[in-house]
């Protein structure tokens, strides 16, 4: 029991440092050219992809622990939440300046 909420504690804490990272990445090179400015949430959306097909793939073998399981979803949807929170950032940047 304990140790499935550690995970969960950690899914939680990874996915805040990914989100803060993307976000400090994009702010960081905002007045760059496109390809380096949506670098953090490519990554992010591949890493969330990721994330989301292993867990289709494996889900079945860790079925009896509901905890690990739960923590995968929150990474994997996590991963997703940050990539779109950078590229976001980004692209209200771009169109801002556009006008």
């Amino acid at each position: 029991m304990l140790i499935g909420l550690g995970v969960m504690i950690v899914s939680f804490i990874l996915v805040g440092v990914l989100a803060i990272w993307g976000v400090k990445y994009t702010r960081r090179h905002i007045h760059e050219d496109r390809k380096k400015k949506f670098a953090a949430a490519k990554y992010l959306l591949l890493l969330g992809i990721v994330v989301a097909v292993g867990y289709i793939i494996f889900a079945k073998k860790f079925s009896h622990n509901i905890d690990l399981v739960m923590s995968w979803i929150l990474l994997a949807s996590g991963c997703f939440f940050a990539s779109g929170l950078a590229f976001f950032i980004g692209y209200y940047h771009e169109k801002e300046n556009s006008k």
